[in-house]
């Protein structure tokens, strides 16, 4: 219509096969109903089960059983996380909105922001290049490291009985951390996203964007970013 191509790339998606690897068929009664699926699962589980159980044109075999153990990863694992802030917040009553301009000294918390920003770096360059699986397990990646290094490392400071420095520091990098990751996998898991997203943000400031999928994709900070470190506590990650 326009004298040019109405798309620019297309990835074309293998087969989706039952639990056993058959093609699913009217004839076998191997196919699975989706509002089933959707409802016991969910629809975020489901679009997350697509974007890492393989790349998207290898054929992938789809049950509520391997949607619910995808979930049990990534998606329980980092609302495990924000659940945990979300309590310890409410405890201390803890308001980040008071604590803006707080710049941590923290090893642990430079690290994660470091991470954090690689990730959206990372992330931004696959999508670039169409590589959704890749994307999305550099997220799968990172908020495993989020809870099985830095709040493990860390409970501590959120234990405390004193909202000293240290502690107001521990809060504000997760709470910096979940709002940047709420935006990052908007277009993944929307509605765990907005869920994040809103009780974190617009649930406590009247002025702030309503929804996560109305805010712009994060911004990089390069300055945050230290390779070094990284390396550094990757390896005393993997020991």
């Amino acid at each position: 219509l326009f004298n040019k191509s109405p798309f620019e790339n297309c990835i074309v998606l293998g087969h989706v096969l039952d639990a056993n690897g058959q093609k699913m068929s009217k004839s076998k009664k191997n196919g699975v109903d989706p509002i089933y699926l959707l409802d016991n699962a969910g629809a975020d589980a489901t679009r997350w089960y697509f974007y890492t159980g393989s790349e998207p044109w290898i054929s992938s075999r789809l049950s509520l059983e391997k949607v619910q153990e995808n979930q049990r990863g990534f998606l329980s694992t980092l609302w495990n996380v924000y659940s945990f802030y979300v309590l310890y917040a409410e405890i201390d009553k803890f308001n980040p909105l008071k604590y803006k301009d707080v710049v941590s000294d923290n090893v642990m918390d430079k690290w994660i922001l470091s991470k954090l920003n690689s990730l959206i770096q990372n992330v931004e360059k696959a999508l670039d290049s169409y590589d959704i699986h890749g994307a999305a397990n550099y997220i799968e990646d990172f908020t495993d490291r989020l809870s099985n290094w830095y709040i493990r490392r860390n409970r501590e400071r959120f234990w405390k009985q004193a909202l000293d420095q240290d502690k107001i520091s521990a809060y504000v990098t997760l709470y910096n951390v979940l709002v940047t990751l709420s935006k990052v996998i908007a277009p993944f898991v929307p509605y765990m996203a907005d869920e994040i997203y809103m009780n974190l943000v617009s649930g406590l400031d009247e002025k702030a964007i309503k929804s996560v999928h109305l805010c712009k994709w994060p911004k990089i900070n390069k300055k945050m970013i230290n390779k070094k470190l990284e390396k550094e506590m990757d390896l005393a990650y993997l020991i």
